[in-house]
């Protein structure tokens, strides 16, 4: 793939009125315990040091409580990489034309993550019960958190900040380190826009890719299987890359826009029935790869 050279050239891109930055921590209780005894059976049988290896139980063995909390807690995760631009680690950037429907949905999740621990705070005392026949030998009553000390195991918080404008360093130094200092936050910033706005082109480019492939039929003749998806995510893509074109790039916006019109009037049934009809979408998606500079 030809890596697209988009960058941001003379004086720093404001975003403080275009985007701001969100921090999203959701953490969760592990119910994951060092079996100290039994890792020292086992290093001690395997004829190693103590350290070699480690035995870890999990405490919610058969119960699948906050199983169901751990995987929503990755949905979301998930979700929020989908929703913003990466700035760096921890923080995305999110664009004040998402922001909105980011925060109703962000609102919808932490409601129903909120819910998920509210059920297993109620059923803990009998699962706690339940894991002394589950864990057998391993389980240690001891070793289980009391009821009341367990919400605060579960956190779903999450930050919005504003982007630091350029040169605003409020210190007291030489205007010659001051200067230089500047400098370098320009350079950063400008490197970090470019890698934010990179991350659309290569979700769009993911997403042809994928289609020029399911759309190319087999040497036999016969076509690929491919799920109803293969339109449904080019369609959620388009509309949410109105919604991270950041920076206004006219060429995100003209590529977005040629998936959008060959995506909009195809049905899924006719691409599984009509050779033809993959065949006209995948010259549709090919002369998009093939226009812009990846």
């Amino acid at each position: 793939m030809t890596e697209n050279t988009m960058t941001i050239t003379g004086p720093v891109v404001s975003l403080s009125s275009m985007a701001m930055l969100v921090e999203l921590r959701i953490s969760t209780w592990t119910a994951r315990k060092r079996d100290n005894e039994t890792t020292m059976d086992v290093n001690t049988s395997k004829e190693a040091d103590q350290d070699a290896g480690s035995v870890y139980k999990y405490l919610m063995a058969g119960s699948d409580h906050l199983k169901k909390i751990e995987k929503y807690s990755a949905k979301c995760r998930a979700w929020n990489s989908t929703q913003t631009l990466p700035w760096m680690k921890g923080v995305g950037l999110l664009p004040m034309e998402n922001f909105f429907k980011y925060r109703e949905q962000l609102g919808t999740m932490e409601a129903n993550f909120h819910a998920l621990v509210k059920d297993f705070i109620i059923a803990y005392p009998q699962i706690k019960n339940d894991q002394a026949f589950k864990l057998g030998k391993y389980y240690r009553a001891d070793e289980f958190p009391d009821v009341d000390t367990l919400p605060r195991r579960f956190k779903f918080e999450y930050n919005f900040l504003p982007v630091p404008e350029s040169g605003d360093f409020r210190i007291n130094c030489e205007a010659r380190v001051k200067a230089d200092l500047q400098e370098q936050y320009e350079k950063m910033f400008s490197d970090k826009l470019s890698e934010a706005m990179r991350d659309p082109w290569d979700r769009l480019h993911a997403v042809l890719m994928h289609m020029t492939d399911k759309l190319t039929d087999k040497e036999d003749g016969d076509r690929k299987i491919f799920r109803d998806s293969l339109i449904d995510n080019a369609i959620d893509l388009c509309d949410l890359l109105t919604r991270l074109n950041v920076t206004k790039d006219p060429e995100l916006e003209k590529a977005r826009r040629m998936l959008e019109q060959a995506v909009t009037t195809t049905d899924i049934d006719d691409l599984r029935s009509d050779v033809g009809a993959r065949l006209e979408l995948r010259t549709n998606v090919q002369d998009i790869l093939n226009k812009f500079n990846w």
